[in-house]
């Protein structure tokens, strides 16, 4: 697996206009044609109390990036996944496999990286940026 940080043009935060008032936040990035130099896999997640989508593998959990036009799935009054363009939707608990790569929420200079809740992040994790889906498997 190579891991290798990428220089991010920006990050937009977007919500579900559509959900009411309490919209769950979708972090997208804004980086388009991007291959996929390091390997992203583990189990799509939300955290409702912190307000992220996050991708949890081995005790880390990153906080995840989808590619430009994501929006978030939800039924009803629950949150199911998210829905990336030209794919169906990928819900809460699926496996994904995916190439983009991975920056330090710490990280500093070209990057301008949203506020996101401590509890968003576990055993080291990292935003983690999606740029080419290759598998989900429902979980």
């Amino acid at each position: 697996m190579r891991r290798r940080s990428w220089v991010v043009v920006a990050l937009v935060v977007l919500s579900c206009a559509a959900c009411g008032s309490t919209a769950p936040t979708v972090l997208v990035h804004d980086v388009r044609g991007r291959g996929d130099d390091a390997l992203i896999t583990g189990s799509v997640g939300y955290l409702a109390d912190a307000d992220c989508f996050v991708i949890e593998s081995a005790g880390v959990r990153h906080v995840a990036v989808w590619p430009p036009d994501t929006e978030a799935w939800v039924t009803g009054t629950e949150v199911a996944g998210v829905r990336v363009p030209d794919r169906e939707p990928i819900a809460i608990g699926s496996q994904l496999t995916a190439g983009g790569g991975y920056t330090n929420p710490t990280a500093s200079g070209d990057l301008d990286l949203p506020e996101v809740p401590a509890e968003c992040f576990g055993g080291g994790g990292e935003f983690a940026l999606i740029h080419v889906i290759t598998a989900v498997t429902p979980g």
